[in-house]
Order: structure tokens, then C-alpha cells, then sequence
């Protein structure tokens, strides 16, 4: 627990850093001391915005004092120009230069946390940055804060202010009624006109029978019939397949949803507009059909396909099983927070390496008695279980060996002893069954990490990339069979945060290919 008026502060100059989880831990920490912890989840959004924000406006100011003042390219002033060489450094290099810049010159964002006052944080940043706090000004005052501005001493560069709790905003807790059908009825009319709704009839052999005026305006069509005829040649066959006349094999009054059409733009076919459309069929056969715009940023609106939602959960829950764990979380939370892509984090981890030992010999011996898929999957199977069990994340499998991800060193090291116990559990039945043993080696490392994106646009691995990596692989080559390998830096870091449920070797010396100093490792074991 922190002491009484004490102050938590996180300094920020990228957002590649790992910092979202203390930032989440130190807000729910003060609201719970407002007693507003209902907030936490649109609370931690709003500050994810507004440091999102605060870092790119710093970002972007830095960036053209570097173009113009530093590398002497004075002469370059539109903002065009400098957004598009902003944005070429970010391609190529991600924020890591610009954020070493911030650090060496002492920009930053720095958020404190309160156990005082109404104030639950207080922001402080570059003055230039002065305008992002504007962008999340309709979001703060939603949500029932206010952002109070504070004083700067006298020829200070930073701008700063507390975001508290205002009682007047505060919304009350009110309890959900029951809509009455007049209630319901006008809502549906308002959220039908507001929200650019279309109705189109059609007959059970595909011809329009009537059509909303607001869909040809959306795709700059007049109201005409000829216009008519150009949106109903438009629309894909495999809607007409899928909806209009698979709607004559089904009974009266069947139903469709969430099936998505794209139409492309008269007058100009390099756009397009993605509609969701829904509909019935009623007694006589009319289908009624509701079309509603789907509007994407950029070029993402050809990242989602035509055809039924449902279709795409079934593509979506054969191929999940294949994207890294770490990857689908990571997604879910990105998208939770409003943005639409994988940034690059740099965090510390403990990477881990486990390796079938000689299992290209075991399978040039036992290929023609065994299943060697079969029995690769047992044991890897058995390892996965290890890797959830205790928080862990798998990166990539490379044919019998894995490579696993945790947060938490000791959580890493337990797994690795789980791993071999479930090894020991096979090896028991496999030698009852006079098969020769399948033994695991075992080794993790731990240290600061790149996790981020490496590939091409149209191949991309958002994978653990540096030396802490490199040099796990190489411990777990030195481990000896039905062994877990630690190095001294991965044993420190547990001894310095974690209770001690397992014990060690001795600290003994290897060689690892491309350091000069040898590294110093030992064994893990289990106390039982």
C-alpha cells in the first residue's frame, strides 16, 4: 500500500512503452479511494487517449525541431511535407529515436497519482502539447471530471493540470425501466432516420419492388429508375444466391441478419460503399431488406469481406488456433481502446525455450512405428497446459521445440518445473510400453524485449525480437536433458519480487555463440 499523501508518478516519452498496466493498476487505485469505482474501464480509456495524444503532439513538435533546427532544414515548412516525414520515421523506425531525443532533453509526459484531494491525477507535459488536452475535453466532461489548470513557475516549458472528480457532473446510478411499445416505436423512427437506414423490397426472383430514396443519394445516384437499375446490377450474385433466393427454399416468414454487401460508387469505381443488411420474407414473398453504410477510416473498408457475419466466425474459429496467443489479447485490447493496430512494446519478460531432446533421431528411427504427429502433440499438449496454467503465452512452435512468453519470472520458472513433471508422467507410460523416452530440455532468460511487428503489410508476426531471446535459445541448448536452465539475471530478478517455492543449483559458467564473457546459469529444481 502507498503511504498517505503519497504520489505515484510514470513518466512517459513513448508509447511503445510498457506502462498501461501500471497506469490501469495506480486509476483504480484512486477511484477507489472517490469511491467511483464503476469508472475504471471508460476512465483508463480516456487516459489512454489522452497520453496517446500527448505523446504523438510531442512526437510531431520534436520531430520538426530535429528536421528544421538540428539537421538544418530550415526551409521545409509545410505541414504536408513535415507529416509525411513524420510519418516515414515512424515506418522505418518506429518512436524509438524520437522518444531517445525526448529522454536526453527532458520532454516527457509525466501523470501523478493522488492519495489526496479530488484529484485522482495530475498531467503534466510539454507546452506545446498544450492542444491535445482538447481533444478528450468532451470525453472528461462525460464522464463527470473536470481538468483543472494549474500554475507554472515562472520560464517553465511545460504545461500541467489535475483531472478531478466534480460532484455536480457526477452522474447518479439510475436503474434500468422497461420501454413501453409507443417508447420503443419512437426511438426505432429517431435511430432509423440518424443513423442512414435504407429499406429495399425485393420479389422472390431478385427484382426491386421498392426502394429508400436514401440509398441511391448515398452512392450519387438520382431518383430515377434508371438509377434503380444500376444499384440493382451492382449488387454481387452471391447475394442474390445467398439471401434473395435461398430465401424461396425456406419457409414463409424466414429471416436473415448481418449479411454485408459492397456496392461500388456510380461514377467513380475505385470506391465503394460496404453496407450490413438485413432482412425477412413475408406471406408473399416479399423480402424486406435494411441496409445500413458501413463506415471505416482509410483503406481498411477492403479488409472486410462480403458475405454473412456467420460465415466469417466459422473462417475465424478454424484459423484462431493459429494466431499466438499473446497476439489475439493484444488485439482485443487495442480495439477495446480504440485504435486499429499492433504498436511495438518494449517491457520486460522471460522467455522460455523448450526443446524435445534428439527428436530428429527419435523420428528417423520410430517414423514407421509411431505417429510422429501424434506424439509430438501429446507432449506438446502437456506443455501448453503448463504455459496456461501459469499466465504464459506461446509465441511460435518450431516443429518439437516452443518458445513462451510470461510477465512474471517466477511464474515461468514453475511452469518450466510443471513441464518437466508432466514429462516424467509420459516417460512412465511410454516405458511400460517399452518406448524409448522423449526427454525435454528447458531454458529461460530474462530481460528488456522489442515486441512488434516483423514481416511485410501482406505477412506480418508481431513477435518478441533481441537478445533476450537470442540468449534463452542458447541456455536451453547447454541445458542437460529433463533439466530447467535459469540464467543469474532471471534467478535476481525472481529473488528480488517473488516468495521462493522451488530451489537452485550452483552457479556455474557457459559459453553463449556471439558473447565474448561467458554467461552465468544454473539450474532450477523442485523443492518436493
Amino acid at each position: 500500500m502507498a503511504e498517505p499523501n503519497s504520489t505515484h508518478s510514470i513518466v512517459v516519452t513513448s508509447i511503445e512503452q510498457n506502462v498501461w498496466d501500471d497506469i490501469r493498476e495506480h486509476t483504480a487505485l484512486s477511484l477507489n479511494r472517490l469511491h467511483i469505482e464503476q469508472l475504471i474501464e471508460p476512465t483508463f480509456f480516456l487516459l489512454h487517449q489522452l497520453v496517446t495524444n500527448l505523446v504523438s503532439a510531442m512526437h510531431q513538435n520534436v520531430f520538426k525541431q530535429i528536421v528544421q533546427v538540428d539537421f538544418g532544414f530550415g526551409g521545409i515548412n509545410s505541414e504536408t511535407d513535415l507529416n509525411a516525414l513524420f510519418n516515414c520515421e515512424l515506418a522505418e523506425h518506429g518512436d524509438k529515436n524520437i522518444a531517445n531525443f525526448c529522454e536526453v532533453n527532458n520532454f516527457h509526459i509525466l501523470l501523478s497519482f493522488h492519495d489526496i484531494e479530488d484529484a485522482f491525477v495530475s498531467i503534466s507535459a510539454p507546452s506545446f502539447c498544450s492542444d491535445a488536452f482538447l481533444l478528450s475535453n468532451k470525453m472528461i466532461q462525460t464522464l463527470g471530471y473536470q481538468f483543472q489548470e494549474q500554475k507554472i513557475f515562472e520560464g517553465s516549458n511545460n504545461f500541467s493540470g489535475k483531472l478531478v472528480k466534480n460532484e455536480v457532473l457526477q452522474q447518479a446510478v439510475v436503474s434500468p425501466t422497461l420501454m413501453t411499445l409507443q417508447n420503443e416505436l419512437n426511438s426505432t423512427q429517431a435511430i432509423f432516420s440518424k443513423l442512414s437506414y435504407s429499406v429495399v423490397c425485393f420479389s422472390s426472383i431478385g427484382t426491386i419492388q421498392a426502394i429508400s430514396p436514401s440509398i441511391l443519394a448515398q452512392l450519387n445516384l438520382e431518383e430515377s429508375n434508371a438509377s434503380i437499375e444500376i444499384f440493382a446490377r451492382s449488387i454481387s450474385i452471391h447475394f442474390y444466391n445467398d439471401v434473395i433466393w435461398g430465401m424461396a427454399l425456406q419457409e414463409p416468414d424466414g429471416k436473415f441478419e448481418n449479411y454485408r454487401v459492397r456496392i461500388k460508387m456510380h461514377k467513380n469505381t475505385e470506391k465503394s460503399v460496404l453496407f450490413n443488411v438485413s432482412g425477412f420474407s413475408d406471406n408473399n414473398s416479399i423480402i424486406h431488406t435494411l441496409w445500413q453504410k458501413i463506415t471505416l477510416d482509410g483503406g481498411n473498408i477492403d479488409n472486410l469481406s462480403e458475405g454473412g457475419i456467420l460465415n466469417e466466425a466459422r473462417v475465424h474459429n478454424i484459423t484462431r488456433n493459429y494466431v499466438p496467443q499473446l497476439v489475439e489479447k493484444k488485439a482485443r485490447e487495442v480495439v477495446r481502446l480504440g485504435s486499429n493496430l499492433l504498436s511495438n512494446e518494449e517491457c520486460n519478460i522471460a522467455v522460455l525455450f523448450c526443446d524435445i531432446v534428439d527428436f530428429t533421431s527419435f523420428v528417423e528411427q520410430n517414423e514407421n512405428e509411431e505417429s510422429i504427429i501424434h506424439i509430438l502433440n501429446s507432449v506438446l499438449r502437456r506443455v501448453s497446459f503448463s504455459v496456461k496454467k501459469y499466465g504464459g503465452y506461446i509465441d511460435k512452435f518450431m516443429g518439437d521445440c516452443i518458445m513462451v512468453l510470461f510477465r512474471s519470472p517466477h511464474d515461468a520458472v514453475i511452469a518450466a518445473l510443471d513441464m518437466q513433471k508432466h514429462s516424467y508422467d509420459i516417460n512412465l507410460l511410454r516405458q511400460r510400453a517399452e518406448q524409448p523416452k522423449l526427454q525435454l530440455r528447458i531454458g529461460i532468460h530474462w530481460g528488456k524485449v522489442i515486441i512488434g511487428n516483423v514481416g511485410t503489410p501482406e505477412r506480418l508476426d508481431w513477435t518478441t525480437i533481441g537478445d533476450v531471446v537470442n540468449t534463452a535459445s542458447r541456455i536451453e541448448k547447454c541445458c542437460q536433458p529433463d533439466g530447467v536452465l535459469i540464467s543469474e539475471r532471471m534467478r535476481e530478478a525472481i529473488e528480488l519480487a517473488e516468495k521462493m517455492d522451488f530451489k537452485y543449483g550452483d552457479t556455474f559458467y557457459i559459453n553463449v555463440k556471439g558473447k565474448q564473457e561467458k554467461l552465468a546459469v544454473c539450474y532450477a529444481y523442485s523443492i518436493d
